[in-house]
């Protein structure tokens, strides 16, 4: 189907802002946080927002719009953050309060997308774009709907390549269904109260892709995000972004567009913005791996500790009362920590087994980064005698050489080979990345020193360990040690392909699968732990709530809400790590689910 086969869609049935009007509402943003999956959440936004505490960041700005609105903006921090992807079916067929709602959006403690402080940082969580993925417009509405008084805009995932999205058939595997993506923007403009916005990646051919997005405009989207990398292109075969094409969606429409793709650094966001003319830079990866990247090199703190952003997301986390999942707080440390990790062994697994549950908390993660601190101290100090600063980006690599206690990007290795773009029509000369670009400039990243070969064994097809002594995989590294003992070799195989022969390999191979089975064991513990947690905090966020709702109703009008009514948050809040220990989980599980059966039963009442 082609644009002019498309029916423009009818008026909204809401007065509400469009394109560059809805932009300047709020607060013209450049800078931006991308939505990430179980990454960016309400902790990891308001790190995101202000990454330094307020005695090194400096004096915080604020920002009047157009309509009166003031935005707050902290120095180094993002202008505008996303919600990671929603599953819009599951969080429209879950129960309010449920794990498929408040897991996805909490909706029960009033944090996400408020607008007054949280966690000590002005300006809350605005502004705020949510982000759904969904292929069936009446559900993604629904989801949509309950969502539109906590956010500015609602967007719609057209670029996620995953394998998942390709099993659910959402994300980028609808850029070929223009009528059904047709109907998921025109439905979300015409009755939500908030505008749509979408985020796609590029077509393989160039005319479609500037097709497509004129498509999406003329559908009712308001702002529009080009991940300048093709479906195809993830995993190894990543590559470079192309800024070119995505200058070129630009120009072909006329509401204002993000550019995603090729952020590292700082100065890559001033790049980025010059080549593609793009009225923002959204940036995923780079913001993981240093959550202060916007702050300028003009800035006595460019390039902060590790350290320092690692505690101040923990501060984060343990004061606000909408839960944190324990996978983000793991996965947000290793990332920020990840060059000192890489040098201890010892450490990163100290990280791999601590948990937000029983047992753990938020203390045991920030008595890592204290052991940390200690071992970066001498070089740290010795920096900051020599008055150290953080040198210019290399015009060889691209790449800007840094010490292991600074926050620096991940720099992936990329095949040599790969193509901007992912086809020759967008690396020809024509379209080809501008000179002194990223896209141009940066050199890839060296591949990895250390891959083992395949396995020797004739059709395995699996990989060798490069500690093994014979050179082979697991597999037969077993078989092997099993037939010197004595058993015969078809006997050692039949084994060996059900799971046995297990400790007949040798050391460096058995020692591997030792620790794999200990990790997976912990992150089983882990996640049944987690399960447990979330369930008394839910609970606790319920009869909280239903306490303030009696105290209003019981309470003479205009009186002041009394202080017991939070009484379950405060108790959480003073615990610092969402739990106490000694409590009797099978009756919190038994109490959860009768409270949410008597839910159920009262809905199905009404």
């Amino acid at each position: 189907m082609t644009l002019s086969e498309l029916p423009p869609p009818p008026a909204p049935k809401h007065a509400k802002l469009g394109g560059y009007d809805f932009y300047r509402s709020i607060g013209s943003p450049k800078w931006v946080i991308a939505p990430m999956v179980d990454q960016s959440e309400l902790a990891w936004r308001l790190l995101s927002r202000a990454p330094l505490p307020e005695d090194l960041a400096g004096p915080s700005t604020s920002v009047t719009t157009p309509q009166g609105r003031t935005i707050i903006r902290h120095p180094g921090g993002a202008h505008l953050c996303y919600t990671p992807m929603i599953h819009a079916k599951v969080f429209v067929n879950s129960r309010d309060g449920g794990r498929g709602s408040d897991g996805q959006f909490n909706l029960t403690c009033g944090e996400e997308g408020s607008d007054q402080p949280l966690a000590g940082i002005e300006g809350g969580d605005r502004p705020l774009i949510v982000q759904f993925c969904a292929n069936d417009p009446e559900i993604l509405l629904a989801a949509a709907k309950r969502v539109e008084k906590h956010c500015d805009a609602v967007d719609i995932n057209f670029g996620c390549p995953q394998g998942i999205a390709r099993r659910g058939n959402y994300g980028s595997f609808l850029q070929d269904d223009w009528e059904l993506i047709h109907r998921l923007i025109s439905t979300l403009h015409v009755n939500l109260s908030v505008p749509v916005t979408a985020k796609f990646r590029l077509h393989p051919d160039p005319a479609r892709t500037l097709a497509y997005a004129k498509m999406m405009e003329a559908a009712g989207a308001q702002i529009l995000t080009c991940h300048g990398r093709t479906r195809e292109q993830k995993g190894q075969n990543t590559g470079l972004a192309d800024w070119e094409m995505i200058r070129r969606v630009k120009e072909a429409v006329k509401i204002p567009v993000f550019a995603n793709g090729n952020i590292l650094y700082a100065e890559d966001v001033d790049r980025c913005l010059e080549v593609t003319g793009c009225d923002g830079v959204m940036t995923a990866e780079g913001n993981l791996s240093n959550p202060a990247l916007f702050i300028p090199p003009s800035h006595p703190h460019f390039h902060p500790p590790i350290t320092l952003l690692a505690n101040r997301y923990l501060d984060i986390v343990s004061s606000l009362s909408t839960p944190t999942a324990n996978s983000a707080v793991k996965s947000h440390l290793f990332r920020i920590l990840k060059p000192a990790l890489d040098t201890d062994e010892t450490l990163r697994n100290k990280v791999g087994r601590c948990t937000l549950g029983p047992g753990g908390g938020i203390e045991t993660f920030r008595e890592i980064v204290r052991e940390i601190e200690e071992k970066l101290k001498p070089e740290m100090d010795k920096a900051k005698a020599d008055g150290w600063t953080p040198p210019p980006i290399d015009a060889a690599t691209g790449y800007r050489a840094l010490p292991i206690w600074a926050a620096q990007p991940l720099i992936r290795p990329i095949p040599v080979s790969s193509e901007v773009g992912g086809n020759e029509e967008l690396v020809n000369e024509e379209l080809g990345a501008a000179p002194g670009t990223v896209s141009s400039s940066r050199a890839p990243s060296p591949p990895p020193t250390n891959t083992a070969p395949p396995c020797p064994i004739a059709s395995c097809g699996s990989m060798s360990a490069i500690r093994c002594p014979h050179g082979l995989c697991l597999l037969h590294c077993r078989i092997r040690g099993a037939v010197s003992g004595g058993t015969t070799e078809p006997e050692a195989t039949s084994q060996a392909k059900t799971g046995g022969l297990v400790g007949k390999g040798c050391e460096a191979h058995e020692g591997k699968a030792r620790a794999r089975t200990e990790r997976m064991a912990e992150k089983r513990k882990n996640r049944q732990e987690g399960k447990r947690v979330m369930k008394a905090m839910r609970l606790d966020a319920k009869r909280a709530k239903k306490a303030e709702q009696a105290q209003a109703q019981a309470r003479p009008h205009g009186q002041g809400e009394p202080q017991e009514a939070r009484k379950g948050l405060e108790r959480m809040e003073s615990s610092g790590v969402r739990t106490t220990r000694g409590v009797d989980w099978d009756k919190v599980e038994e109490a959860v689910d009768a409270e949410e059966e008597a839910i159920a039963n009262a809905a199905a009442g009404n």
